[in-house]
C-alpha cells in the first residue's frame, strides 16, 4: 500500500523533476526492448545484472550521465521486478508494456529521505534537486517508515509523492449482518435490504457544460499547437477533478461495507467484455453502436472495477475480516428471489420486475440484490433458498489478487 500525497515543487524544481521522468521512461523502454530482442533472437541472456553494468559503461559516454544514476538505476530495478511478477504470476500480472511521455511520467526514489518542517508540510529529498514540500494529511509516522517512494505527475499538471508502507487494517467487529450487492448504472449499487448508494454527479452542471464545450473547441484546433495543449490541459484538469471524486465516494462506501456486514456477496462482472467496442470491422460493421458506446461509458464512470477492488482489500485486511465472494451474474436479474421462477418477460423494464409465475413485485435491482445474497448464502454453508443455486455456477470467494 501506498500514502500518496500532493507534492509542491517550485518552478525552479520542475525541470529537475521532469528530466527523472524523461530518463526513467527513457531507460525502461530500453531495457524492455533489449529483453524483447534477446526473446526473439535467443541471443545471450538479458538480466538486470548485465543491464545495470552496460548502464553504468553508457552513463560515462553520454548524454545519460548529467542525470541521476540513483534514478536510473531504480528504473532498471522496476522492470526487473515487472518481469518477476509476470514470470510468477501471469495471470495476474501483464506483461511489462512501454511507457509512454505524458501518460506514463513518474521515478521512484529508493534510499528515502524525509523530514517535517510543521504540522501541515514535510519535505522529501530527490536526488539532484534537493528538498521538495509535500503537503501532509495523513499520519506523519507512517510517512516517516516508509522505505521508499515514487513521484508522479499527472496529465493536469499536479505532482504526487507516494509512501511504501503496510497496508493498514480497518477496526471493525463482527456484526453477524449479511448483504448482496447489485452493480448498476442508473443505482450504482443497490443492496439487498432496498437500499440505494447512488454514487453523485462527479461534475457541476457548470463543469459538464464547460467540458464539453473544451472538447468542441479541441477538435476544431491544429494539432501540435500551443491553444490546442491548452485546451488539453484545461480538460485534463476536469478529468482529474471527476476522478478524484469518484476514488473519494468507492474508498467511503466500501470502508462503510465492510465494518457493516461479515458477508458481502456480489456479482462476478468481466467488465473489460462488457465495455468493449461495439464497432465491429469494414466488412461486418456493428450495430448501435452510439448506443453501445454511451452504455460503456455509463459503466466505466461508475467505477465498478475500482469498487470491487477496494471492497476486496478492505475485507482481507480488517482486524475481523470480512468475507466477499463474486457469483456467477447469470440469470440474477429475471430470476424471481421468492419462489425462483426464471423468465426474460419478468423484468417489465429497467426499474420493474414482476414474476409472471406468483406476482411477486419489487425494484429489479433490488430483487437481482436479493438473489445474489441467496446464491452466496447458498454455496458458503450458511443457508439460503434452494432456487439460488440453479442457474449459477458455484460462488467465487475473491482474494486481493483476483479482485478486478
Amino acid at each position: 500500500m501506498s500514502i500518496r500525497e500532493r507534492l509542491y515543487p517550485r518552478e525552479q524544481e520542475l525541470p529537475v523533476l521532469m528530466r527523472h521522468c524523461s530518463d526513467a521512461r527513457y531507460i525502461w523502454n530500453l531495457a524492455l526492448e533489449q529483453r524483447n530482442s534477446w526473446r526473439r533472437e535467443r541471443s545471450q541472456k538479458v538480466t538486470y545484472n548485465t543491464q545495470a553494468h552496460e548502464l553504468a559503461e553508457v552513463r560515462k559516454q553520454s548524454w545519460l550521465g548529467r542525470g541521476s544514476s540513483a534514478i536510473q538505476q531504480q528504473a532498471l530495478r522496476d522492470l526487473n521486478q515487472a518481469f518477476q511478477n509476470w514470470w510468477k504470476r501471469p495471470d495476474h500480472f501483464g506483461r511489462p508494456t512501454w511507457r509512454k511521455a505524458g501518460i506514463n511520467e513518474g521515478f521512484a526514489v529508493r534510499d528515502l529521505s524525509v523530514r517535517r518542517i510543521n504540522r501541515k508540510w514535510g519535505q522529501v529529498f530527490v536526488p539532484k534537486c534537493g528538498w521538495v514540500k509535500f503537503r501532509v494529511t495523513r499520519e506523519w509516522s507512517n510517512i516517516e517508515t516508509a522505505s521508499s517512494a515514487r513521484i508522479t505527475s499527472d496529465r493536469s499538471g499536479r505532482w504526487f509523492v507516494s509512501f511504501t508502507r503496510l497496508a493498514p487494517q480497518i477496526e471493525r467487529k463482527s456484526t453477524g449482518t449479511i448483504v448482496g450487492i447489485d452493480m448498476g448504472v442508473t443505482h450504482t449499487v443497490a443492496k439487498s435490504d432496498g437500499k440505494f448508494l447512488d454514487m453523485p454527479k462527479l461534475l457541476s452542471k457548470g463543469e459538464r457544460q464547460r467540458k464539453g464545450r473544451l472538447q468542441r473547441k479541441l477538435a476544431r484546433q491544429v494539432k501540435g499547437s500551443n491553444r490546442r495543449n491548452a485546451t488539453k490541459l484545461a480538460i485534463a484538469k476536469l478529468a482529474a477533478k471527476e476522478s478524484d471524486r469518484r476514488k473519494d465516494w468507492v474508498e467511503k462506501i466500501t470502508t462503510d461495507l465492510v465494518c457493516e456486514y461479515d458477508l458481502i456477496a456480489l456479482e462476478d462482472l468481466k467488465i473489460k467484455n462488457m465495455t468493449r467496442s461495439a464497432k465491429g470491422t469494414v466488412t461486418s460493421p456493428g450495430k448501435n453502436v452510439a448506443q453501445k458506446r454511451g452504455l460503456n461509458r455509463a459503466i466505466l464512470e461508475q467505477g465498478w472495477g475500482m469498487f470491487r477492488q477496494r471492497l476486496t482489500d478492505k475485507a482481507d485486511k480488517a482486524t475481523t475480516p470480512a468475507e466477499v465472494v463474486a457469483i456467477n451474474p447469470a440469470y440474477t436479474s429475471m430470476r424471481c428471489s421468492e419462489c425462483g421462477y426464471t423468465d426474460q418477460k419478468n423484468r417489465k423494464s429497467q426499474a420493474i420486475f414482476c414474476c409472471l409465475s406468483c406476482g411477486y413485485t419489487d425494484n429489479a435491482d433490488v430483487n437481482a440484490a436479493k438473489n445474489i445474497i441467496a446464491a452466496g448464502l447458498a454455496v458458503t454453508g450458511r443457508g439460503g433458498t434452494s432456487h439460488a443455486n440453479k442457474h449459477s455456477d458455484p460462488v467465487k470467494r475473491i482474494t486481493t489478487s483476483e479482485a478486478a
